[in-house]
């Protein structure tokens, strides 16, 4: 289990992160503008990891850093009490993760639960496998399709909608609201993620190979859309017309004006609502739960509902933010994202190792870095092409 502290420090770095990135919520907003007003120093440190200089400095000194011996350092020196836990700290990979180990006193740690074998090196392509990035496709309601991206610009008129494409977002707004409207769907490939605003103001940020189907115009009792894979929302709240979201296997979730995420990839153990911000009801046909802020129901069979009362919103959301999060994860969960966010295909030669992963990794670095930071824990890849073959 990890130390208390650790976990602290943690969403300290995620709320930090997510300032620098502007892409927190209003929740995540509030949460740490507490955490600067609780003391001063704290209010210290957010300046110093902030400051453009500094992080510079600090990323040239990374060659020569000895990331166990800085992180005692940061640790005393920040939180000295947790320096009477048992932090394990075995892996710290690549530049990027120093940094954000260095700066915000977490980042990308690998722990490794059996005994390390030597490290081989992996085989990369020639041409290097590079991250997603901002792209989608929109289905109209005539079957026409237009390519997104997120350098274009441009105004796509419909009946009964106005959509603006505008860096990386698409925006809706309504024309007649009420009166008849369409149906669009906005789809992810593998490798890509989208942000939307429906005609109601409600903000959707749609994970690689997902997809959101939704009115151009929403009804004057009722607001309903339906998802594939992964999306966040953060619903505009409007009591009169409540909000649902429709999955596979006949799962609804209810909402008024909240914030919440769904995960319901058909390869993953069923479906996973977390709730941030609000309140929603899930119902899968034969049971209904109510969740409170930071729950999460999980559906993985046709007739119960399980419920998590304190569900990890830091791993959960880690893919809005840019980044992958690991916690006690075994292999298969691992390439599962890889393979989404990288379009890529995971082939296993033999059995599956039994390795455990436990930390947070950038989605910008590219797929090379990604294997080489998992490979110090004794687990081998091969590339060849798109294929990425896991052996024992």
């Amino acid at each position: 289990m990890e130390n208390k502290d650790t976990i602290f420090l943690q969403r300290i770095a995620y709320l930090v992160y997510g300032y620098q990135q502007q892409s927190l919520t209003e929740t995540e907003q509030a949460e740490l503008e507490a955490w600067l007003q609780a003391a001063q120093e704290n209010r210290v440190f957010f300046d110093q990891l902030t400051d453009t200089a500094i992080l510079q400095r600090r990323l040239q000194q990374y060659r020569h850093f000895d990331a166990n011996a800085g992180w005692e350092i940061f640790r005393d020196r920040h939180y000295p009490a947790a320096a009477k836990g048992r932090l394990r700290y075995i892996y710290y990979k690549w530049a990027a993760a120093a940094a954000v180990l260095l700066l915000l006193g977490t980042g990308i740690y690998l722990s490794r639960r059996s005994t390390t074998r030597p490290v081989s090196p992996v085989v990369i392509n020639t041409a290097p496998i590079l991250p997603g990035s901002a792209k989608a496709v929109l289905t109209l309601a005539d079957g026409s399709t237009v390519p997104l991206d997120s350098n274009a610009s441009q105004v796509i008129a419909q009946q009964g909608s106005v959509v603006k494409l505008n860096n990386g977002q698409l925006q809706y707004s309504a024309t007649h609201p009420g009166s008849a409207y369409s149906l669009n769907t906005l789809t992810t490939p593998r490798g890509g993620q989208f942000r939307l605003t429906l005609p109601d103001g409600t903000r959707v940020w749609l994970n690689a190979a997902s997809a959101i189907t939704y009115p151009t115009a929403f009804s004057h009792d009722k607001r309903e859309v339906s998802v594939k894979g992964e999306a966040y929302f953060e619903v505009a709240g409007e009591p009169q017309r409540p909000f649902r979201v429709n999955t596979d296997h006949q799962t609804t979730i209810d909402v008024l004006g909240t914030s919440f995420n769904v995960n319901a990839y058909p390869d993953e153990q069923g479906i996973a609502t977390t709730l941030i911000h609000g309140a929603v009801k899930v119902n899968n046909g034969h049971a209904s739960r109510v969740l409170l802020p930071g729950q999460q129901a999980r559906i993985t069979s046709p007739d119960q509902i399980g419920i998590i009362t304190h569900a990890d919103t830091t791993a959960i959301l880690a893919w809005k933010r840019e980044a992958f999060y690991f916690h006690d994860a075994d292999i298969p969960t691992v390439m599962r994202q890889l393979a989404r966010w990288y379009d890529v295909n995971i082939v296993y030669a033999g059995n599956i190792p039994a390795r455990r992963f436990q930390g947070e990794i950038q989605r910008r670095l590219p797929l090379s870095d990604v294997l080489e930071g998992l490979e110090t824990t004794g687990v081998h890849f091969r590339v060849q092409g798109r294929n990425i073959i896991v052996e024992p």
